[in-house]
């Protein structure tokens, strides 16, 4: 179903703004290509009318020359018109090699520096409330423009400019015959251009509110290629299925595009006919002085004037034609180019705090009556926590799914700010903080945690990315956490790949899960990170290796504040403290021991995994 587009839709202001800014840009990507394909577009577009103008003089002179001999002036004035004419014709051969080998390189580097700038404001945002909004993920599916866009615009700009330059050049042709000629030649070509690059506003308007469409069927060819469902695509036999649905959306995400076309083509086809029938009536007017008694243009005068007036036509209806596909190419720039600020103009989270999080006295954190739904939505995950967790201690958040435990670490992280309440570290409000400076106290384990398809010693190293080239630091963190002999048994030790798809290794789920804690603690050791999350961080380890991580937990959160997040009893229990969430409240905190004699909903869910153990003949 197509998603009204609103306010989101840029204006023309915008849309100029944005073009106007990718002249800049290119201008700053590579300031020598850029003046070069400048000078080079300029020389092109008026060669023609310098062609145009010797041609007819040499044609004009010729029969003269021939009958006065080669001492004569009209000889001499010839001669010298075909040698201008060979030089602009021979210099137009070698210009244009060289413009275009620049042109390539302008739009590539053009395109590396508006990656690089999305890049840059993406990431610049606070939070991660963008990422989890439909809206917003529209708008990153349209920066693949920046993927083909960009050269593509260099040479169309480039294009226009040499079409507007030759049109201007060959008007003053025209008008050396009448000056009502160009006038009207320009007069009946402007409308059709206009039609055309209207035309394709239509189209880029269809197309972004089909956006989503568009980005579901990317979605279903991207689980025919990639290899994360290929395995599951082959054994379920979903081959059909995914072409299909990939299809389904393809075609209606296009739909109202084509329906514009349709629509577009009829009116410039009728302004066309229009445009033609004006030179039609130029043509015969510079036709009946070239042949009239005396004749008001020699020869020479109607070959330049005449075609002059047709390539006006033909230059005109380019500009028109290459300013339309710029429009095409480029209608989803102002979405691009609102990505570049995004951490500006739509924050959607304070990041103003200044106070440094490090060199106060540590007391310990704290959740005050925190109160949280996402944006959008009016289901609250949170009710009103209060908790508080002393510096060191390390504590274990139990419930049931949807309880809350996930999103409390959301809100630790600051990747959301609480809907109502505060969370305080050593008594100040975290939103106070610097907020890097405050991310630095952190070292985290999420379920989903990234598995960097790079080097083992990026996967641990960027838990202190600053330090990831300290190899005593990076040998002590794995050590730590036990994984150390493995990583240095790989195949090329530490600067192995941890990808096939790179020539390097494929790890099992309980490998990567310590390559994970190796991280944390390198964020430890490298940050003096001393808020340690674990969230889930035995869910791929069996009871052998689960027992390893046990021993090692001492290690990994001695000094630290720690919140532990897991479903296994056997691991909350390594845990000074036991709080229990149920439907975004604390409704149970204690120790192990005294939460099983209190009989309530640990209690309960201990007995139901206990009793799960022994029937299987699992082991806690």
């Amino acid at each position: 179903m197509k998603r009204p587009v609103g306010d989101d839709k840029p204006s023309w202001r915008e849309e100029l703004r944005a073009n106007v800014r990718v002249v800049v840009l290119s201008a700053r990507a590579a300031p020598a290509f850029a003046v070069v394909m400048f000078v080079g577009t300029v020389l092109e577009g008026i060669v023609p009318a310098i062609i145009l103008l010797q041609t007819g003089r040499f044609v004009t002179l010729l029969p003269e020359a021939a009958r006065l001999g080669a001492s004569s002036q009209a000889w001499h004035d010839a001669r010298h018109a075909l040698v201008v004419l060979g030089v602009v014709i021979a210099g137009s051969q070698v210009v244009k090699p060289i413009k275009g080998a620049f042109q390539f390189g302008l739009g590539r580097k053009f395109a590396a520096l508006l990656s690089r700038r999305v890049m840059e404001g993406v990431t610049a945002t606070p939070g991660i409330a963008h990422f989890e909004d439909p809206r917003f993920r529209d708008k990153l599916e349209v920066s693949e423009w920046i993927n083909w866009a960009p050269a593509q615009t260099i040479f169309i700009l480039g294009q226009t400019v040499q079409q507007a330059v030759q049109s201007v050049s060959l008007v003053w042709v025209a008008g050396r015959f009448a000056g009502w000629v160009p006038a009207l030649l320009l007069g009946t070509a402007i409308p059709a251009g206009f039609a055309a690059f209207n035309r394709v506003k239509s189209q880029g308007l269809a197309l972004w509110q089909d956006s989503p469409e568009i980005r579901r069927s990317s979605y279903y060819r991207s689980l025919s290629l990639d290899l994360e469902p290929a395995k599951e695509i082959r054994l379920f036999g979903m081959k059909d299925w995914a072409i299909a649905r990939q299809d389904h959306h393809y075609l209606q995400g296009m739909r109202e595009t084509w329906r514009q076309r349709r629509i577009g083509t009829l009116y410039v086809l009728v302004l066309h006919a229009v445009a033609v029938a004006g030179l039609a009536i130029a043509y015969w007017s510079m036709l009946r002085a070239a042949l009239a008694t005396p004749p008001r243009l020699s020869v020479g005068e109607f070959f330049a004037v005449s075609m002059a007036a047709v390539q006006i036509l033909t230059a005109t209806s380019a500009v028109f034609q290459a300013a339309a596909w710029i429009r095409r190419v480029n209608y989803m720039l102002p979405y691009v180019m609102r990505l570049f600020d995004i951490a500006r103009t739509d924050p959607r989270m304070d990041a103003s705090g200044t106070l440094s999080a490090h060199g106060i006295e540590r007391s310990g954190l704290r959740f005050e009556g925190v109160r949280f739904r996402y944006p959008g939505t009016e289901r609250w995950i949170l009710e009103g926590v209060d908790l508080f967790i002393p510096a060191g201690q390390s504590i274990a958040l139990v419930g049931e799914n949807g309880a809350g435990k996930t999103t409390l670490i959301k809100l630790l992280c600051r990747f959301y700010d609480p809907t109502e309440g505060r969370i305080t570290l050593d008594g100040i409000d975290v939103r106070e903080f610097d907020l890097q400076d405050y991310r630095r106290r952190l070292a985290c384990i999420f379920q989903d945690f990234t598995r960097y398809e790079l080097s083992a010693r990026d996967n641990v190293g960027f838990g202190a990315v600053e330090r990831r080239g300290e190899n005593e630091l990076l040998r002590e963190a794995a050590s730590r956490v036990g994984v150390l002999e493995e990583i240095e048994g790989l195949p090329s030790g530490w600067e192995t790949p941890l990808s096939r798809a790179f020539d390097g290794v494929d790890l099992s789920g309980g490998q990567w899960q310590r390559i994970a804690l190796a991280r944390a603690m390198m964020s430890q050791l490298g940050r003096d990170a001393d808020l340690l999350v674990l969230d889930e961080p035995t869910a791929s380890l069996d009871v052998r290796l689960e027992h390893e991580l046990y021993e090692h937990f001492a290690a990994l959160s001695h000094g630290r504040t720690t919140l532990l997040v897991s479903h296994r009893f056997s691991t909350v229990r390594m845990a000074e403290r036991i709080v229990f969430l149920d439907r975004g409240c604390v409704v149970e905190d204690g120790t192990h021991a005294s939460l099983l004699a209190h009989a309530g909903h640990y209690a309960e869910l201990y007995r139901l995994q206990a009793d799960h153990y022994r029937t299987t003949g699992v082991l806690e």
